[in-house]
């Protein structure tokens, strides 16, 4: 029997993916928000370090800093959802 090969997922495939399992997680964690989870800091940190990879692969100057700041993982976590107020149907674009 022949084994079936799927092609690999995208970074940003793999990112809304594990954002959207985040979401569907996180309201049965009592106060975690989906940023906090497993999968919602994995999204952000391969979103992070695809951007890095980008960067590095232009040519960006210094790529062992950009390498080191994407690994130390020190950024603020980014919400993950819809925002919880109604702030952003008041700056939702005219069409």
């Amino acid at each position: 029997m022949s084994q079936t090969s799927y092609p690999r997922w995208s970074p940003a495939e793999l990112v809304a993916e594990l954002r959207e399992a985040a979401e569907e997680i996180a309201p049965e964690l009592n106060g975690i928000k989906a940023e906090e989870t497993l999968e919602g800091e994995s999204a952000q940190m391969i979103e992070e370090m695809a951007e890095a990879l980008k960067r590095i692969a232009s040519g960006a100057p210094r790529p062992q800093e950009i390498a080191r700041t994407a690994l130390a993982a020190q950024t603020p976590r980014l919400p993950i959802g819809r925002p919880q107020t109604g702030v952003r149907k008041a700056v939702k674009p005219r069409r």
